[in-house]
C-alpha cells in the first residue's frame, strides 16, 4: 500500500476520534438530513454515525486509492479528496447536531 493511501486512510479514521470526544454531548439520534426548511427528516443512531462514517470513508479511500493507482494517477491531491470530505463531514455533522 502506498504512502498516501494509508496516511488519507488514518485522516479518515482519525475523524472517529472527533466524534468520540463529543460522544457524550450528541443526541441518540443525530439529524443527518434536512428538508428545504431546515427541519430534521432523517436521522442515524449515534453509535452508527461516530463509528460507521469514519469507517465508511476510509474503506471507500482505500477502494479509490487503488483505483487511482491501478491507472496510475499522478497528481497527488486526488488521494487525498476523500480524507478531506471525512473531515469536512465529520465537522458539519457535529456543528449540526450541538446546535
Amino acid at each position: 500500500m502506498k504512502k498516501k493511501t494509508i496516511i488519507g486512510t488514518v485522516i479518515c479514521i482519525l475523524t472517529m476520534v472527533i466524534f468520540l470526544v463529543f460522544y457524550k454531548q450528541l443526541p441518540a439520534d443525530v439529524p443527518i438530513h434536512f428538508d428545504s426548511k431546515g427541519n430534521v427528516n432523517s436521522s442515524w443512531p449515534k453509535e452508527a454515525v461516530v463509528f460507521g462514517i469514519p469507517l465508511a470513508f476510509a474503506v471507500l479511500n482505500v477502494f479509490v486509492s487503488f483505483a487511482l493507482q491501478k491507472k496510475g494517477e499522478k497528481r497527488d491531491f486526488m488521494y487525498y479528496i476523500l480524507p478531506a470530505a471525512s473531515v469536512v463531514t465529520t465537522i458539519i455533522v457535529l456543528v449540526l447536531a450541538l446546535k
